[in-house]
């Protein structure tokens, strides 16, 4: 055999896992076919941080007759290797040499089977360890560099498995005791506040009423005062607040308007005179500047005062011998339709004069567009539209103060409106803004329940029973006329409530809840039925775990109906 061939057949470089256990390694040593062993160690080896261990990896290399050398620069397995009496190399191509052991190691052996190392001397190279070729030669350890393929690592790990043949004893891992522990503690209290949610906060009950009550429409006169501190019952006078808001809103239009830009035709023109003296009793005529005269529907425009004397006649024709000295004039709008050809034209407001004009030129057209007084009225119209949105936005600012609106009190004032650009701009759209104040008036729903319960006082005494409902939900106002001796301020307005009252036997949701509360449904129901007044008592708790109506009156709601089963507002 070659010393090539011998020295490849007598060497072994074996890759260790970081979490590979000790049984695994001594398998993979065992089971080598090589005489010497490079085991390259990973950071952190948890399998090599005990002497133990380490002591067992050197008696079964003994026994196999191995020479394991341990490729680590790890500074905390050096005095373990050093003990163990194992070499170390800091690289594949560094000289092998036995560390120095820790100044006090015990030597006696940890575990009954376990014998003394045959110490070796430390300045041999690990290849003088090899037997010696047929030439002679020393061995050499080649150790391959690259990293261990994936799957040859996966199979030692599985054959480490299964050389071991039995369980391990694993060491408990404290991030996962305190993960679990995390999760643990996160669930119970989920648990404990859904308990919570479940005991406490989610329970409720709802109970339903039938009542023998009815229905009384019910119209009551009022005024309305801003200036009231109190409601007067019996001279029906309810305090009331003026809510006022100005708002500014703007609205556009397309301009519709149109102008002709162009320039105006101009010629000139003489004029007769054909009235006659006798009937004048003048023999001349003067026209003055800016008389217009026509021929069809377009006119011009005298640009100087002219005298005409009489025509003669011949009969009763105008012989047109006397004419006036030509005078110019001009059109009395721009546009290219006023350029015509020379001919006769009459005098505005002259019946018996005429005038006969040369040709008209100069004349040209240019259309554009202008804002006109109906673009901004279509503005105006579009803003007055706008008048409900202000409406609903006073009515809210009372609700939210605690009043009823009272809608028909609303007013608009006078707007104040900006066009911009002006009427008669040229524009291609018309922006007009208005300025408007807004008002409307609101009372108590308390006050109007007193006006309501005086109005139906009578027949509660009657029937011995009490008002369940004002029906100021549904009620419609109107505005009144009042004699001015009612009146005892001019700002007080006058309004017509009508309204149906609900009417029926006195039950007091507060005493009812109280007396009901703790019960189970069926009790509740029972103590309901022997109310004077009450029909089809019905109770019902949610969620469907609860068995009983809840202790508090905010978690229990207590509704009451008509016979019918309407609902009582």
């Amino acid at each position: 055999m070659s010393p090539a061939k011998a020295r490849e057949t007598s060497k072994d470089t074996i890759y260790i896992d970081v979490d590979e256990e000790i049984t695994g390694i001594i398998h993979k040593i065992s089971s080598s076919p090589k005489n010497i062993i490079a085991l390259v160690l990973p950071k952190r080896a948890a399998a090599l941080q005990s002497i133990v261990n380490m002591k067992l990896l050197k008696r079964t290399a003994d026994q196999h007759g191995k020479n394991v050398v341990l490729i680590t620069s790890e500074a905390g397995l050096m005095p373990l290797a050093g003990a163990a009496g194992l070499y170390v190399a800091a690289n594949p191509t560094s000289k092998p040499y036995l560390p120095t052991p820790p100044i006090a190691v015990n030597d006696t052996p940890e575990t009954a089977d376990m014998v003394d190392d045959v110490p070796i001397d430390p300045n041999t190279p690990v290849g003088d360890l090899l037997p010696k070729s047929k030439n002679n030669e020393p061995g050499v350890i080649e150790i391959d560099n690259s990293p261990a393929p994936e799957a040859a690592v996966a199979g030692a790990a599985a054959a480490a498995k299964k050389a071991k043949g039995g369980k391990k004893l694993k060491v408990p891992s404290f991030d996962k005791f305190r993960t679990k522990l995390i999760i643990a503690a996160a669930v119970l209290l989920l648990l404990v506040g859904f308990g919570y949610w479940a005991l406490a906060i989610a329970p409720r009950a709802t109970v339903t009423l039938k009542t023998a009550s009815s229905e009384t429409p019910t119209d009551v006169d009022f005024f309305a005062d801003p200036a009231a501190t109190e409601v007067d019952v019996e001279k029906k006078i309810v305090p009331a607040t003026s809510k006022e808001k100005t708002k500014t809103e703007s609205e556009k239009a397309p301009a519709t308007g149109q102008v002709d830009k162009g320039t105006k035709a101009a010629g000139t023109v003489k004029i007769y005179n054909c009235s006659k003296a006798d009937k004048l009793g003048d023999v001349q005529r003067t026209v003055p500047a800016g008389t217009g005269i026509s021929s069809g529907n377009l006119t011009f425009i005298l640009a100087a005062a002219v005298t005409v004397e009489p025509s003669g006649f011949a009969g009763d024709t105008c012989k047109k011998d006397k004419a006036s000295s030509s005078v110019a004039v001009n059109a009395q709008g721009a546009g290219d339709q006023y350029n015509l050809s020379a001919r006769t034209y009459a005098v505005s407001g002259l019946s018996s004069m005429s005038a006969d004009g040369s040709a008209m030129s100069g004349g040209t057209t240019q259309i554009v567009k202008v804002i006109s007084a109906g673009d901004v009225d279509s503005a105006k119209q579009k803003l007055a539209a706008k008048n409900q949105a202000a409406a609903d936005e006073v009515k809210k600012e009372l609700s939210d103060n605690g009043f009823l609106p009272i809608a028909e009190t609303f007013s608009a004032g006078t707007p104040v409106y900006t066009p911009s650009p002006a009427v008669g701009s040229e524009a291609g759209e018309v922006t007009v803004s208005a300025v408007t104040t807004f008002t409307m008036l609101g009372v108590k729903e308390d006050d109007l329940k007193k006006l309501v319960a005086e109005a139906v006082k009578s027949e509660l005494e009657e029937k011995q029973q009490s008002i369940l409902s004002e029906g100021l939900g549904q009620a419609i106002f109107r505005l009144a006329s009042a004699n001015n001796e009612q009146r005892t301020s001019d700002k007080q307005v006058s309004l017509s409530l009508n309204t149906k009252v609900v009417i029926g036997p006195d039950l007091q949701e507060q005493e009812l809840k109280q007396e009901i509360a703790g019960k189970k449904s069926g009790e509740a129901e029972q103590l309901l039925a022997v109310r004077e007044g009450v029909d089809e008592p019905s109770v019902k708790l949610s969620p469907f775990w609860v068995t009983k109506i809840p202790g508090k009156d905010s978690k229990i709601t207590i509704n009451i109906q008509q016979a019918d089963g309407t609902a009582i507002p």
